[in-house]
């Protein structure tokens, strides 16, 4: 083998299993492969370096004194190849997700299980952030954002048009009388709404405010009051009765849009994030 040269990693990785495993049909179940693939692997290994790694035992295979002093040389190097490179692997099998806490809990999370069915082999990893991301810096794949859609150097894909609607228990039958639950994230919403509505009436003085819409709609749905929630967020509740949604309704211009920074793994990269 020439200076530099560095010997087969399979050979090396077949070896050192073998090592550990006390028979070539043992380190081949290790691996996935055949016996024969094994012995072929360290065969190769042998010819490379130019000495005998395995010695005959009866007919079983030992390690010779120069696999022995290999292996002493090398101590944990494998292992810390494969715990380097494992994450490398996963990560380039996920799909990473930028999304906001509300959109995640209450639209993304529960189609999960549809997406999983349709693409079992499928990996995702979700964070949440209010923050803006950047795709081209950042170990993300796709964020999921309101907006109009127009972010140079990002292919957007249009996933449903925002609807906001007044939700509560319905044990509440006036929105002017109720407390109005506001979240911070999304302080506009309830005039952007009442100016829509043609509501007679303002809105109550009484107020609870907290950070996030997902928050707002706990905070709805335990009976502190109403909350602004768009109509895709809640279906569910509606439909089981748990809640109930005002009929007026106000079509906002901003839309829930997937960002994509680069080309993906697998399939069409739009459809990798536009699920529903």
């Amino acid at each position: 083998m020439g200076a530099g040269l560095l010997p087969s990693m399979k050979g090396l990785h077949a070896l050192s299993k073998l090592a550990r495993a006390g028979s070539l049909t043992a380190a081949a179940a290790e691996l996935g492969v055949t016996r024969s693939a094994i012995s072929h692997r360290i065969a190769d290994l042998e010819g490379q370096l130019g000495v005998r790694l395995l010695r005959k035992e009866g007919r079983s295979s030992g390690l010779t004194d120069d696999a022995e002093a290999l292996l002493a040389a090398m101590g944990d190097a494998i292992e810390r190849i494969e715990a380097a490179v494992e994450p490398l692997h996963q990560r380039r099998m996920q799909i990473r997700i930028s999304t906001v806490a509300t959109f995640a809990s209450h639209w993304l999370l529960p189609r999960i299980s549809a997406l999983q069915a349709r693409h079992p082999d499928m990996m995702l990893a979700i964070s949440t952030t209010r923050r803006a991301v950047d795709l081209n810096d950042e170990a993300f794949d796709c964020a999921i954002r309101h907006g109009r859609g127009e972010w140079p150097g990002l292919n957007a894909t249009l996933l449903f048009r925002e609807t906001l609607v007044p939700i509560a228990m319905p044990t509440i039958i006036d929105i002017a009388d109720a407390t109005i639950i506001r979240a911070r994230s999304r302080y506009r919403d309830w005039p952007t709404w009442w100016g829509q509505s043609k509501m007679p009436n303002m809105p109550s003085d009484k107020e609870l405010i907290v950070d996030t819409r997902a928050q707002a709609l706990d905070a709805a749905l335990s009976g502190a009051g109403v909350a602004m929630m768009d109509l895709a967020y809640i279906g569910n509740h509606v439909a089981a009765g748990s809640s109930i949604a005002w009929p007026i309704r106000s079509n906002c211009q901003r839309a829930i849009i997937s960002s994509i920074a680069r080309p993906l793994v697998t399939s069409a990269s739009s459809r990798r994030c536009g699920i529903g």
